[in-house]
């Protein structure tokens, strides 16, 4: 389940980063059709891989190496899948075959479910072919129809998280929020308090979309009630969990408030098991509740959306500083731009990855083992999980040893519980470990987080960030040479970098093409009052700011004014000039008052004794 749930976030992201082009690449029809002959590969690769797994089955291949070249190959392609995915995206162009729809480009819901639409279709080819082989190692008895129907229904509703929070994005689009939640800290902080609003609201819609009926009255579940009254944990009921058609052999929790918090457990595992059996089953459930896992997991989202944040300007930075790549970016060719959208989303991709299937993955296994323990100390015997995680196995087709990600193998999760029967010492030992890598895992964000923040802040990447908005700007120039605005823009980077000959060619060719343009007599008033010489020419400098002011007497206009009258020794009209600009209330006001403290100290200076 949670391998699917990060080939989601992947699947995802690969729509979120590609930028399409001004022009489509190809006709519609012909983008359809290759798209539909790609998919036919991926879907003929998927039978012909799985057909190899059962024929070897057929020869008298043991279950235990079946079952795991089975799973190993359902993980492969569904990583493959993402491949695959990822040709239709930046080869194929399939994100212009739907530019038609009104607000596409715009909505990440509407593009997101179009990815999630297609990346659903290459699941169902894995599922499709894969059905055989999964009722044959797990005895399933669903036909292949509800097989594939159960697998849609139960991962649509584990992607109601993300479509609540796209659809709220989307709209808030439309709202005017406080600049605090335009901020990158805004963000996910809003990010968070929406995602954790709906994990405490959302299990109710979650479990009617999975059609999870309670179980049955019965004495046994009479007696389960009993057994969690009395190690007070409250949940708001039992529920059947048709995963996989009910065959499947599992239980989770889900929710977090105790009336919206129930305990899943499929038809199958509950045949299963004896009662002992189903008690050490809830009480590892508990143990995730108890240990407030579901929280834990919700502030390490939290840290990748936090590290990807800072991280995203950085990788960005590092890209375009290459010229190659700044081409592709600003090319009105699809082709390059598509380019530098893979050039961009392979860092982005990669770091995505490793912290959920390794970070994350860390922690999620040890927060499995650390339920497991729970269950051990509840309980005071190892052996009712014991033998209910054998029984799991061996009725799923002996994956004692099948690995996982985010579990370790059954056989390392029933060695450690009878470790810790042996040596009760081991489950304080294991809460402690958690506990400090998850301290160690916060501090350690706090450091990097601030590191990359004074690096980007740092004089030399400001400098790169000035290099690239150069460039960017050229490219613009070349395209429209008779904007005003973009000599006004490029000028002002090449003033702040002291390139005071290329400044100048560009604001007189500039004023050449807009004669009466504020901004560029602006700039170049600027240039000819604070230059070094031979570029300083404080009489032009007036003549210019004079010209600028009487168009756009803004406060950063009679700055210039001011200082264009202190150059040529007019001290009281500098002064008078930068407090018409204060009184206008500028955003940098320390600024001002320093300029106006230095021109009321020239005029003191120069008033005679």
């Amino acid at each position: 389940m949670y391998g699917q749930i990060l080939s989601f976030i992947v699947a995802l992201a690969l729509f979120s980063l590609h930028e399409p082009g001004n022009e489509t690449l190809r006709p519609p029809v012909k983008t359809l059709s290759l798209t539909l002959a790609v998919f036919a590969a991926f879907f003929l690769l998927c039978g012909l891989l799985f057909r190899r797994v059962e024929v070897s089955l057929k020869r008298g291949a043991g279950l235990a190496k079946v079952s795991a070249r089975y799973h190993r190959l359902h993980s492969h392609l569904t990583v493959l899948a993402l491949g695959f995915l990822a040709v239709h995206v930046f080869v194929l162009n399939i994100e212009d075959f739907f530019q038609w729809i009104p607000g596409f480009s715009r909505s990440s819901t509407l593009s997101g479910l179009v990815g999630l639409a297609l990346y659903f279709a290459h699941l169902a080819a894995i599922w499709f072919w894969a059905y055989p082989l999964h009722r044959r190692l797990s005895g399933a008895t669903a036909g292949r129809r509800a097989y594939l129907r159960g697998q849609f229904g139960f991962y649509t509703a584990l992607l109601l998280p993300w479509f609540f929070i796209a659809l709220l994005m989307d709209a808030l689009q439309w709202v005017p929020l406080p600049p605090f939640f335009a901020s990158e800290l805004g963000h996910i902080l809003f990010f968070g308090a929406v995602f954790a609003l709906f994990l405490c609201l959302a299990p109710p819609v979650i479990v009617r979309l999975w059609r999870c009926p309670s179980v049955p009255s019965s004495p046994l579940r009479d007696r389960l009630e009993a057994f969690c009254r009395s190690h007070n944990f409250h949940f708001g009921d039992f529920l059947l969990w048709p995963l996989h058609g009910g065959n499947h052999l599992s239980a989770a929790v889900l929710g977090i408030l105790p009336r919206f918090r129930y305990i899943l457990i499929t038809p199958g595992l509950l045949h299963l098991l004896t009662e002992q059996e189903l008690q050490a089953v809830v009480a590892h459930e508990m143990g995730h509740v108890k240990r407030f896992h579901a929280l834990f997991y919700l502030s390490l989202f939290l840290a990748y959306a936090a590290a990807s944040y800072a991280l995203h300007d950085i990788i960005l930075l590092m890209i375009l500083r290459e010229k190659w790549a700044l081409h592709w970016a600003l090319s009105q060719d699809t082709f390059y731009r598509n380019l530098f959208s893979l050039l961009y989303s392979l860092p982005v991709l990669a770091l995505l990855v490793l912290y959920f299937r390794y970070l994350f993955g860390f922690f999620m296994r040890n927060c499995e083992r650390q339920a497991d323990l729970f269950a051990l100390k509840t309980l005071g015997d190892p052996y009712p999980l014991v033998s209910s995680l054998k029984k799991i196995a061996i009725h799923s087709g002996h994956t004692e040893d099948v690995p996982s990600w985010h579990h370790y193998s059954i056989r390392e999760r029933v060695v450690t519980l009878l470790a810790a029967a042996e040596n009760p010492g081991r489950i304080a030992d294991h809460n402690r470990k958690l506990w400090r890598s998850a301290a160690l895992f916060f501090v350690g964000l706090a450091v990097f987080l601030h590191g990359t923040i004074q690096l980007r802040h740092c004089e030399k990447a400001q400098a790169w960030r000035q290099e690239i908005q150069l460039h960017i700007l050229e490219a613009e120039l070349q395209l429209d040479e008779k904007k005003p605005e973009l000599y006004m823009a490029y000028s002002a980077l090449l003033l702040q970098q002291q390139r005071y000959h290329f400044a100048r060619l560009i604001l007189e060719k500039g004023l050449s093409l807009a004669p009466d343009h504020p901004g560029i007599l602006n700039n170049l008033a600027w240039l000819y009052a604070t230059a070094p010489p031979p570029y300083r020419d404080p009489v032009r400098a007036l003549a210019l700011a004079r010209q600028a002011a009487a168009k756009l007497p803004d406060p950063f206009v009679l700055d210039t004014l001011a200082e264009a009258y202190y150059v040529n020794g007019r001290y009281a009209e500098a002064l008078e000039a930068i407090r018409q600009a204060i009184a206008q209330k500028p955003k940098s006001w320390n600024y001002y008052l320093e300029q106006e403290k230095k021109f009321k100290d020239a005029l003191e200076k120069a008033m005679p004794q």
